[in-house]
């Protein structure tokens, strides 16, 4: 069990990451200062650079809690998978985002994905780790389908899984980002690029 000291840490730590959650997504990182993280956690804004060092390393913070929390909400689909793949995959996929939609702001998934691809993230490798957890979701649905018989003999159960990764990055990006399309629009769309990808696209050749 912890000790007092640690469960306050604990809380400390909580509370100022809850508090830049709540003002990245109403002002934004560059708008909101730590003076006013630290006052709307009630801590000190020296304290919130004792556990953080710094704002951008608070919301690296942040962005590692969010896909946490995503890849948490997730399991309930990898303990009862549905009977058929698409439906499976696309249960999976909708968890995703569904967290898109009612758990994170547009303005803070915006920042969450330049912080993805900037120096502090190793131009996006060090993004790639964290989503992993995302990667082995899948491919935990992708052998569990594969054991029955719903991948082609053929087919690794990595390979089937990455195709039906990438039949979901341009919706949910187009999504998150606010590029056009709502969250009906977005699921719509991934589940018809799953079911392409799960049949097929190329025309069966005709012999004489």
């Amino acid at each position: 069990m912890a000790s007092l000291r640690e469960r306050q840490r604990q809380q400390r730590s909580r509370s100022i990451l809850d508090a830049a959650w709540t003002l990245f997504g109403e002002k934004g990182f560059d708008e909101t200062s730590i003076e006013e993280i630290a006052a709307h956690a009630e801590v000190g804004p020296a304290t919130v650079y004792t556990y953080f060092g710094s704002k951008n390393e608070l919301l690296a913070a942040l962005f590692v809690r969010y896909i946490e929390q995503e890849a948490a909400e997730a399991e309930t689909v990898l303990q009862h998978p549905p009977a058929d793949m698409l439906d499976g995959m696309m249960a999976l996929f909708d968890t995703y985002l569904e967290g898109v939609a009612t758990r994170c702001s547009p303005l803070l998934l915006r920042q969450f994905y330049a912080l993805g691809i900037s120096k502090q993230f190793d131009y996006g490798r060090h993004t790639f780790e964290l989503k992993r957890r995302f990667l082995d979701q899948g491919l935990s649905l992708a052998t569990h389908y594969k054991a029955k018989g719903q991948v082609r003999e053929e087919v690794s159960a990595e390979e089937a899984a990455s195709l039906c990764h990438s039949a979901l990055v341009f919706p949910l990006t187009l999504f998150a980002l606010g590029l056009g399309i709502d969250l009906d629009t977005a699921r719509r769309m991934l589940r018809r690029y799953l079911t392409l990808t799960l049949t097929g696209i190329g025309a069966t050749a005709k012999h004489a």
